[in-house]
Formats: C-alpha cells, sequence, structure tokens
C-alpha cells in the first residue's frame, strides 16, 4: 500500500466503551471541546516527567491537538475517560519510515494515565484501552507496526510490563544526557 493510499477512517464510537457512569470510555478525540481537558492531562504528566525542569506550554498541546483534529489521516489525540473525569490521554501519529517508502509506521509519542489511577486496577484497564485505541487507530491507515517510545523518566519498569503484556517486543532504547 503507498503511503497516499489510506483506508476510511474509523468513528469515534470504534473506541467507545461503557457511557454508565464511573465506567472506562475510551474515545479518540474528534473535536475542539476536548482540548481543555488534554492541555490539563498533559501538563499534569509533564510535571512529573524528566522534562519537568523545561517550561510547559499549553499552545504545543493545543497545536497538536488542533493537528490531530485537521489531519485524522496521520494524528490521532485519544481520551479516557472514568464518568465524565478525564483519566489518561494518548498522542500517536503515523508515517513512512523516514529513511523508507511505501510502509506506514505509527508512533505513540505520549500515552499518560493520572497518577491516582495508575497503580490500581482502573489504571491498567485505562492503559489497555488508550493502547488498542492507538491500535485501531493505526490498523485503520494500514501501519504495518506501532512504536512505543518511553522518554518520560516515570515509572520505567511499570512501562516495559505493560509494553510487554501488550505483545511490543523491545527493539532499543532511549538515553539521555544533560548537557551543562
Amino acid at each position: 500500500m503507498h503511503a497516499q493510499e489510506l483506508p476510511p477512517l474509523p468513528t469515534s464510537e470504534e473506541f467507545e466503551g461503557s457511557k454508565q457512569p464511573h465506567k472506562l470510555r475510551f474515545r479518540l478525540v474528534s473535536h475542539t471541546e476536548d482540548i481543555d481537558a488534554l492541555v490539563t492531562l498533559a501538563e499534569i504528566a509533564h510535571s512529573e516527567s524528566r522534562f519537568r525542569d523545561i517550561s510547559f506550554s499549553a499552545e504545543k498541546v493545543e497545536r497538536i491537538a488542533a493537528d490531530a483534529l485537521a489531519r485524522p489521516e496521520r494524528a490521532g489525540v485519544f481520551l479516557a475517560q472514568k464518568g465524565s473525569d478525564p483519566v489518561g490521554f494518548a498522542y500517536a501519529s503515523v508515517g513512512e519510515y523516514h529513511i523508507g517508502t511505501d510502509v506506514l509506521i505509527a508512533t505513540i509519542h505520549n500515552i499518560n494515565v493520572v497518577r491516582g489511577h495508575r497503580a490500581s486496577l482502573a489504571g491498567g484497564r485505562i492503559a489497555l484501552g488508550l493502547f488498542k485505541g492507538v491500535e485501531t487507530w493505526a490498523r485503520a491507515r494500514g501501519a504495518r507496526e506501532v512504536l512505543f517510545h518511553v522518554t518520560s523518566g516515570v515509572e520505567l519498569a511499570r512501562s516495559h510490563k505493560l509494553a510487554k503484556r501488550m505483545g511490543y517486543e523491545l527493539i532499543g532504547g532511549g538515553y539521555g544526557k544533560a548537557l551543562d
């Protein structure tokens, strides 16, 4: 499949869970009303990451979300809610391998479950739902593979264990070195 020939986009209902109060719901963000919740979740994730000393930019998060809304064939933002409360999000993109052609690769740039739910059974279900949403979205775009980069420095062992349980294989590593 050539990169320009994308299959039809899934609707947000394909990511929906139960709409009952206090139940988990997952969806592809498809309207601007969700951007404030995404900014809040991203700021929380940023505040506990290895990059917390860098000024947070709500404007950049808003641009990422706007780009995903404008180009849903290339970028997606996913929201997890427990009842009406946002409890997690993911941001992914799809594109050709940087030195190859005709094969699409999806990348999860950010996935986060709020700390209050992360270590609970619900936290595992939230992460699982976000991963499954990204995978469904990527598959609908013809992606051959999903890459998951962990660079937050937050609970790395838990992230590794979850990725392995989800069927992801370790294919490298992320390294960082502060330059004084």
